[in-house]
């Protein structure tokens, strides 16, 4: 059975091999990279991402004729050996200045901001845009340079160094066709026989507003975005409810205003622009917002991604399941089930070391974070990162090194044949969730997600901004291959969402309003999971999908303890057991529709089934 996706698993593409930020930070010679391009090709890496990062020298200023020498040589390279490139479109980041270029040319392009002050006296570049009476006083609102910079790649460059660049009004059409012009340009010139072949994309990255360190008690704005704001249902009165974060019905208005002009102008000065600008150039965009949340922007990209960093997602407290970080796996590769695109990624491992000590990560972690992405549909793996040199303070920049002056480099092949396996599994796939759990274009909840984690009920997060271009068919949400007969709400949703969900109640559906009352049994009732497991395993867990004809059980252990349990599917037999960690497929002793199931800490199993085989019998 599936003899053709047995040798797609264990000798997998290269299609689908890791890409490493690769830190440029340091002196380069063509010797020093073609050295490691080879130890990153015998290690079955076959692409990376060039990131010039802190520790360039000067002589090699970015977007000079001499770091083009050295981009060039390494893309050249890259063709010569069969791998793929994506470049960045910053140094270092957040995107959007070209290292502060932007702003050189035309100051008027610096981030700006909006404050509020009890005088109306300007500083340099302010000016007033609107003055409120409120709680007897009068409140003057000047908006001007937010003074943001971004982290630069010299030595003096760093967040409140002198030497910091400035960053650009992303709001702003024009700066972001600046960007554009100076950096991806500059990029085509040089590279464009290239670009949609061994280049395959350019990656952005957290785009900031403000910029980082700008001034204290500043909102993000910029020039005529009072109108944006008032386009939206905002008042100049409402101005001084940005600030004073009242939790009241007015307050929450205005902020609502205020965050719907900020994403609608976010996504046509820079998401759309710079989608376009690569849509038009033969490659992909990709990379990730500034939030774990920002689902509603990830439309623009055609590879969206989100990003592990900080251990905001880790093993210990609780962090696989608590808080916002932890929407961000299903996030992107929601985002691109529903969106209609193949692949979406993750930037993973950065300062995600051991809590007591930054610069150590093994193995097996780098395995726990890629389970957690894989079974929440990540298909593409951005390691952070990959250091062209350790000398002097360059090791201290964003550790740990996950590359080859790790510790693991000698046995990191089985970690590229694991991510090119599993990767490889999850592209032209489709997970067979039941239930849609509606979120909104920069709030997804972890709350609901917790009790269908820990119960393995499998879902996918569906922005209500989508639900105009679903269809109702016979009780079911249908969008793209996805097929929902239950969606969960919180219930905070728009009168056209709940005309929505009344006739999806009408055609048959089940729609579940969840609140921190809601059991898992109501959960459970209303799903009606095909596979059961006895008992549930709050660390398990799962992911069901089809591929090519073929039916994957993917297992998760995510907790620090063996699991064990028994799984009984509602129909079909188990009937393979693959291992992509270790390359291994197995056959059950006898196939069954049942089986005890073990799984140590951390480790992870496909079970294959019947079921599409069975299917298609019955069909004929």
């Amino acid at each position: 059975m599936f003899e053709n996706l047995k040798k797609e698993f264990l000798q997998p593409s290269g299609e689908f091999t890791p890409f490493p930020f690769w830190f440029w930070n340091d002196y380069l010679s063509e010797e020093e990279l073609d050295r490691q391009l080879l130890a990153f090709k015998e290690k079955g890496v076959d692409g990376f991402v060039i990131h010039p990062r802190l520790g360039l020298p000067e002589e090699i200023g970015y977007l000079t004729e001499s770091y083009f020498h050295y981009v060039r040589y390494a893309v050249e390279r890259a063709s010569a050996l069969d791998m793929k490139v994506v470049l960045y479109d910053e140094a270092m980041y957040p995107s959007g200045s070209c290292h502060g270029q932007v702003v050189k040319e035309n100051p008027a392009f610096a981030s700006r901001g909006l404050r509020r002050s009890e005088t109306d006296t300007v500083e340099e570049g302010e000016q007033v845009i609107a003055c409120v009476q409120r709680e007897g006083k009068t409140w003057y609102f000047l908006e001007g340079p937010s003074g943001g910079t971004i982290r630069g790649v010299h030595y003096g460059e760093d967040d409140g160094e002198p030497g910091a660049p400035a960053s650009a009004d992303l709001m702003n059409p024009e700066a972001v066709a600046a960007f554009l012009r100076l950096t991806h340009e500059r990029y085509y010139e040089q590279l464009k026989e290239y670009f949609g072949n061994t280049i395959i994309g350019i990656f952005t990255d957290e785009p900031n507003i403000l910029g980082r360190c700008p001034r204290e008690g500043m909102i993000a704005w910029s020039g005529n975005f009072l109108e944006d704001f008032k386009e939206q249902g905002g008042r100049e009165q409402d101005l001084y409810l940005l600030f004073s974060r009242e939790d009241t019905p007015e307050g929450r208005h205005a902020r609502e205003c205020y965050e719907k002009a900020v994403y609608g102008r976010m996504s046509r000065a820079y998401y759309k622009q710079i989608g376009d600008w690569c849509a038009q150039h033969g490659i992909a965009m990709t990379g990730h917002p500034e939030k774990s949340t920002d689902i509603g922007y990830l439309q623009y990209f055609t590879i969206p991604c989100q990003d592990i960093v900080w251990r905001f997602v880790a093993p210990e407290e609780e962090k696989a399941i608590r808080g916002e970080h932890s929407t961000m796996g299903k996030c992107s590769s929601d985002s691109a089930r529903h969106r209609g695109k193949r692949r979406n990624g993750n930037e993973c491992f950065g300062c995600c070391g051991a809590p007591e000590d930054p610069y150590r990560f093994t193995m097996e972690d780098m395995k726990w974070y890629l389970d957690w992405l894989f079974v929440r549909g990540v298909n593409m793996i951005f390691p952070h990162a990959f250091y062209y040199s350790l000398r002097d303070r360059r090791k201290e920049e964003r550790p740990p090194e996950v590359g080859m002056h790790s510790s693991f480099w000698e046995d990191y092949r089985i970690a590229s044949d694991y991510i090119k396996r599993m990767c490889w599994l999850l592209t032209d796939s489709v997970n067979q969730a039941k239930a849609a759990v509606l979120c909104r274009r920069d709030e997804l909840s972890w709350e609901i997600a917790r009790p269908l984690f820990e119960n393995q009920i499998e879902f996918n997060y569906l922005e209500e901004e989508l639900l105009p271009s679903c269809r109702i068919e016979n009780g079911c949400v249908l969008i793209e291959e996805q097929r929902y007969p239950v969606v969960i709400t919180d219930g905070k949703n728009t009168p056209e969402t709940r005309k929505f969900l009344q006739r999806l109640k009408e055609s048959g559906g089940c729609v579940l309003s969840w609140n921190s009352e809601t059991s898992v049994e109501e959960i459970r009732a209303a799903v009606k999971p095909v596979d059961t497991f006895l008992p549930p395993a709050k660390e398990l867990r799962y992911s069901c999908i089809r591929k090519d004809g073929a039916e994957f059980l993917i297992l998760v252990n995510e907790g620090e303890n063996p699991i064990t349990t028994h799984i009984r599917l509602a129909e079909g037999n188990i009937c393979q057991i693959w291992d992509a960690w270790k390359g291994t497929i197995k056959q059950p002793d006898v196939p069954a529709g049942e089986m005890e199931l073990s799984l140590g800490r951390r480790e992870s199993l496909i079970l294959v089934t019947d079921r599409c085989r069975q299917a298609r019998i019955g069909a004929k």
